[in-house]
């Protein structure tokens, strides 16, 4: 049974990935649980803000002053659960928690430190990747080196970074000048569709599921508004094998290319919800509230239905009022 006193940090409020997992959460959860919204920006700038019961402003989670932020968030808001979605609260608040500073009376829900890193140093992943019989693109630090045996064009992206920020073709290894390799990688071109495998492994074990999502729709400059949701054999194959192996438990991300021989290639992991995860949980399958009930102790299969056939989800946005003085939407 859930009680009232259950509290519920979700870091991040602003992102996509945080509204849709407060969304899920109220679907689910009703006002049972008290979600208390954090953010970089002003409460008024947070659409999230209008499903929180509670919202607090805090600073980036790599300054000096966001432990702090934390532990003023712990005394307010004692035995609350704290969710972090951005991947580098996930890493900071991992670390803290590795090193045994999280705040007294807030309890994590993210993967452990080691597992946290591996998903952010992508060389690393890549090697653990090849070790563990995974399929990964051919990739290599950015030496001038590893890029002359390298077919081309090539990518060029950091060794640590989101989004696919500062990605970049490269066509004549001359562009390598002034590359630091130890930050840069080299990789091979791969090839479209781009999908999303949204992932969950309970943290017995027992329980696995996957969606595939893939972008159907591709304008520059604007959000993706459409995406075709089905199941695949070959990438819940290789899904599961890196849930299992790693191993990482309850839901993440990752995304797979096709090469030039068009296998598929893992090429990310991340470990946490997606920005488009939530669009499943119109379908019954639920990723945000299968995290948080197998973490709460309560069986995840009830939010996890078995998804069959192929669907098309085209998305759309609402209107969220935050300055008056009661929250509207439109």
């Amino acid at each position: 049974m859930i009680g009232k006193s259950r509290r519920l940090i979700v870091g991040s409020a602003g992102s996509s990935n945080s509204f849709g997992t407060i969304q899920s959460v109220r679907d689910h959860y009703g006002d049972s649980v008290f979600v208390i919204a954090t953010d970089t920006n002003r409460r008024e700038l947070v659409a999230a803000s209008v499903l929180a019961d509670a919202f607090v402003r805090v600073p980036l989670a790599r300054s000096p002053e966001f432990p702090e932020a934390l532990r003023a968030i712990a005394a307010s808001y004692p035995g609350a659960h704290y969710l972090p979605i951005h991947d580098e609260e996930i890493e900071v608040a991992a670390c803290l928690a590795a090193e045994g500073t999280l705040p007294p009376g807030l309890e994590l829900i993210s993967p452990s430190y080691d597992i946290v890193r591996l998903c952010s140093d992508k060389w690393a992943m890549h090697q653990w990747l090849g070790a563990n019989g995974l399929p990964s693109p051919e990739t290599a630090l950015a030496t001038l080196a590893a890029a002359e045996k390298m077919r081309r064009p090539m990518i060029l992206k950091p060794r640590e970074g989101t989004g696919s920020r500062d990605v970049r073709l490269i066509h004549d290894t001359a562009e390598l000048a002034g590359i630091d390799p130890n930050r840069w990688l080299v990789q091979e071109r791969l090839h479209m569709p781009e999908v999303a495998i949204d992932v969950f492994l309970s943290r017995n074990a027992g329980v696995f599921c996957c969606v595939c999502r893939e972008n159907i729709e591709r304008r520059l400059g604007f959000p993706t508004l459409k995406y075709r949701i089905f199941n695949d054999s070959i990438l819940g194959s290789i899904a599961e094998g890196l849930a299992r192996r790693l191993p990482i438990f309850g839901s993440f991300l990752c995304q797979v290319m096709r090469d030039a021989a068009s296998r598929w290639q893992i090429i990310d992991v991340n470990p946490r919800v997606g920005n488009a995860t939530r669009m499943s949980a119109v379908l019954g399958v639920d990723f945000a509230v299968a995290n948080l009930a197998d973490f709460w102790g309560e069986p995840a299969e009830t939010v996890l239905t078995p998804l069959t056939g192929e669907h098309y989800v085209v998305r759309q946005f609402a209107n969220y009022v935050t300055s008056s003085n009661k929250n509207r939407r439109s």
